[in-house]
């Protein structure tokens, strides 16, 4: 199977040298993993961390982190940062827009779906799919965390989602 070489990989944010095979599945892996521990790490004793205290630049995670702000409704939710890989992945900018706006339906619809349960349940979700890509090919395999966040310092509502994204192109697949 024939890999093509990202122009950034996600979870390192620096050029790829073997297209993405062993090291880029690794990556992504470490990128899930890097962020769970992180999200862990960020909300200390509190139910939830908290808006404030989310720093979307974090060391090598920043390239990854999105951040959606869910408002009244998850359903309408809004990037509010995207760090680039999520941009990357499917060629748009994605700051200031809605899922169904900026990203392929089957996709936005997914990540929503992810969202609506992490609201529900107030714990992060880890995911990893495959999806065919219209231009270009192959195959966009991904992996991606998604995870509660609150602006009140109770934690009892979920205000926005922080998540972590990093993918790899399959060719030939």
């Amino acid at each position: 199977m024939l890999t093509q070489p990202l122009a950034m990989h996600a979870a390192i944010g620096r050029p790829t040298t073997d297209g993405g095979t062993v090291a880029g599945i690794d990556s992504e892996r470490r990128t899930v993993g890097q962020a769970l521990s992180w999200w862990h790490e960020v909300r200390g004793e509190r139910r939830l961390p908290l808006l404030a205290d989310v720093d979307l630049t974090h060391g090598p995670l920043g390239p990854t982190l999105f951040l959606l702000d869910l408002g009244d409704d998850p359903a309408q939710a809004v990037f509010r940062h995207c760090g680039g890989s999520l941009s990357t992945a499917f060629g748009r900018r994605l700051n200031g827009r809605r899922p169904h706006e900026a990203l392929p339906p089957d996709m936005a619809d997914h990540l929503l779906d992810l969202v609506v349960t992490v609201v529900r349940y107030r714990r992060p979700l880890a995911d990893a799919a495959t999806r065919p890509r219209v231009r270009g090919g192959g195959l966009l395999r991904h992996r991606m965390a998604v995870m509660p966040v609150a602006a009140d310092a109770d934690g009892l509502r979920v205000s926005h989602v922080v998540g972590a994204f990093s993918y790899r192109i399959d060719l030939g697949a």
